[in-house]
């Protein structure tokens, strides 16, 4: 049963919903509007209080509702405590800034202009760092702000971060930055240092913090959902919907001392799961789609209760242990019929004749790289055919899954993979066979985890060697074996034979590997000699990151310097800085030029109203006309700063990108050295300075 419930009667955004105690004891909710504002809802605020009277006010109270008047779309919203002040800070992020305010003084802490923008927001202690901060995840970049709104770190990232969570991941009593980007990564990072990282089936949503270093996420994908939770490092389990996933909250409802994960869904449905292995435990269906859920003590008990708000305003509280673990109607129904047909499978089996269990049969399971795709061949036992094979992987096909069905049975099946991404993959494949003669199958269950590289073919040294080849390269010194080196191939591509490194002759201790990509038929060649110096000659700078990165984790590497030459790479950062340039200069002239623009509608409304007064109905029509027109200069106006600021967005997010490969052909210090030359170029529009980043580090 709810303790509590009441509604706003306002319209609230969904996923933009937050809680915090602004006066430092009394809990207020905020919400975010589609009209650009945040709405700030107090229930135990004193009337008394003198809130306004600051000139920079930009809150103003209604009784126990305030609106924040933002003037853009808000893209993200959190409240927590910065610096020393008990009294918790509202962050709110758009698509240019992020602003920090301070509800019970109604004042800014600061305004800052974030050129990435701000996705994302989580508050916290981050181990590296010896305060509470402000993590703002942008457009392919993650920014760490303090209360005054200076930057303390600075770093790179996939794509756009859609979700933040701060937690000690690796049990080391430090917390540790996890992100998650619209690329459907996942990682884990301490500094610039990579913990761990997995890629899921659709774009990251939502990242929430669980005990015992857990943590749970969300992703959504044309209208579908996923929830799992990953206990560091392994995922523990995941259910998918036709629905989206609006917020995530851990409370303990049952009152058994472990907190549960509570869902808030856009059908308006919030379930609460065990955290151990997902079972649903309690769901209540709400009229609305779910706009937030929040922990909040909105009663003043001195605890806190789950507060569920809807994009309609309807507030709804549950205390700590309010509910049990109630039997659904329907779920015993289930189970039985569920036990019925298993039964009734197994007495078939049994009063068949013997043939039909295939208890000698074995599949053959066969993989290779060529033409092209990972093959994938299923070979039947003697008697058998293939019916039907289904192989699921994650992040692969349409729906997590393909199924091949022949038009007829047949004894051996090929199948084509194609991967988007590098990295081991785990592919499950459940093949259903039988007798021609027989209605009975079996089906047969194996699990692949392909290799970091499967997308990938040896092949032999060309004649020629390609121009682009003899240009690019990226040269690090290893201080390791060839043979070493050839051990991390041997585990990391499909080979019909081990690569071994020769231990006489002219080529003794070193070794070359020529390779082909399956996706774009590109060569690449990985060269080792004697010495342990490592060339790596390839124009695809995503390529060379994960082979570094890769190579540098199998050799336990912490630090990792390289000579990076790559022209095309260094022309495409150049032509994006020169575009960045570009789109600032336009930016500034139609900032002016909509200043100027304002002014004269001011001007033309005064005198419009001066006619008014006066009667003059000529005047009028004049002002009126010229105020028709200026609006249709301020309206082109604002078309051309919206298409020159995505533009914009588009050249930040492709620097951004170059940087994170510089950072990726490298390892420890050296990384993050590049990283900041890098990011202070492009703030200094260097161009030259911009190359040396990317060469040297």
């Amino acid at each position: 049963m709810a303790t509590f419930s009441l509604n706003l009667h306002r319209r609230l955004e969904p996923s933009l919903t937050t809680c915090g105690k602004f006066d430092g004891s009394h809990a207020c909710l905020a919400s975010a509007t589609s009209a650009g504002n945040v709405l700030v809802h107090s229930p135990h605020r004193q009337p008394a209080t003198n809130i306004g009277s600051n000139a920079e006010a930009r809150l103003a109270w209604s009784g126990e509702v305030a609106e924040l008047q933002i003037g853009q779309q808000v893209t993200a919203l959190c409240a927590g405590r910065l610096g020393e002040d008990e009294r918790d800070v509202l962050l709110v992020g758009t698509a240019t800034h992020v602003l920090a305010y301070q509800v019970e003084d109604n004042t800014d802490l600061f305004y800052k202009l974030l050129s990435d923008g701000a996705y994302c927001i989580a508050v916290g202690r981050l181990g590296w760092l010896s305060k509470q901060v402000a993590v703002i995840g942008g457009n392919c970049s993650i920014s760490v702000l303090d209360i005054n709104g200076d930057e303390l770190f600075w770093t790179v990232a996939r794509d756009k971060v859609t979700a933040l969570a701060i937690l000690d991941f690796d049990g080391d009593g430090d917390n540790e930055l996890v992100s998650g980007t619209a690329d459907f990564a996942i990682k884990c990072q301490k500094e610039e240092t990579v913990l761990w990282e997995t890629l899921e089936n659709a774009p990251i949503v939502g990242l929430h913090a669980l005990p015992d270093r857990q943590f749970a996420y969300a992703t959504r994908f044309d209208g579908n959902g996923t929830v799992g939770v990953y206990n560091p490092g392994a995922i523990l389990w995941r259910i998918k919907s036709k629905h989206k996933v609006v917020s995530m909250r851990s409370f303990d409802l049952n009152g058994d001392g472990m907190p549960e994960l509570l869902t808030g869904w856009s059908t308006g449905k919030v379930d609460a799961r065990l955290i151990t292995n997902g079972q649903v435990i309690f769901k209540v269906q709400m009229g609305t789609p779910i706009a937030g859920l929040v922990e909040a003590d909105y009663r003043r008990t001195g605890r806190s209760d789950l507060v569920i708000v809807t994009v309609a305003g309807e507030m709804r509280g549950y205390a700590l242990g309010s509910v049990t673990q109630t039997q659904e109607a329907g779920d015993e129904y289930r189970k039985l019929a569920a036990r019925k047909q298993a039964l009734q499978m197994e007495l078939r089996q049994r009063s068949a004749s013997e043939s039909n269990y295939y208890l000698g049969s074995k599949l053959g399971v066969s993989l290779m790289a060529n033409r092209g795709a990972v093959r994938l061949g299923l070979a039947a036992g003697p008697g058998l055919v293939i019916y039907f094979a289904m192989i699921f992987a994650e992040g692969v096909f349409d729906g997590e899954s393909l199924v091949v069905h022949p038009s007829r049975p047949q004894e051996e099946l090929e199948i084509a993979l194609h991967f988007p991404k590098n990295g081991p993959i785990d592919v499950h494949v459940k093949t259903g066979m039988g007798s021609p003669s027989e209605d009975q199958l079996l089906v047969i269950e194996i699990t692949h985890q392909l290799p970091h590289f499967c997308m990938y073919e040896p092949v032999p040294r060309p004649p020629e060697i390609p121009e682009t080849l003899t240009e690019s390269a990226v040269t690090a010194e290893l201080a390791e074996r060839a043979q070493r080196v050839a051990l991390w191939l041997n585990q990391s591509l499909i080979l019909s034979a081990d690569i071994q490194v020769p231990e006489i002759g002219p080529d003794a201790g070193k070794l070359e590997l020529w390779l082909r990509g399956l996706r774009d038929q590109k060569l690449h060649c990985i060269e080792v000699d004697s010495s342990g110096k490592l060339n790596l000659r390839t124009d695809d700078p995503n390529f060379a990151g994960d082979v570094v990165q890769s190579l540098a984790a199998y050799l336990g590497l912490r630090e990792l310097s390289s000579e990076v030459n790559l022209p095309k790479e260094e022309q495409r950062m150049i032509d994006a800085l020169d575009r960045l340039k570009g789109y600032k200069e336009i930016e500034a002239r139609l900032q002016a030029e909509t200043a100027g623009n304002a002014s004269l509608v001011k001007n033309l409304v005064v005198r419009l109203e001066d006619a008014r007064i006066l009667e003059d109905v000529d005047g009028m029509r004049r002002r009126l006309i010229q105020l028709k027109a200026l609006n249709g200069d301020l309206i082109r106006n604002h078309e051309i700063r919206s298409k020159s600021f995505h533009e914009l967005v588009s050249a930040i997010k492709e620097l951004n990108l170059g940087v994170q490969n510089a950072s990726r052909l490298r390892v420890g210090k050296a990384a993050s050295s590049a990283v900041q030359r890098c990011r202070t170029a492009i703030k200094e529009e260097d161009g030259e300075a911009l190359i040396s980043a990317l060469k040297h580090g």
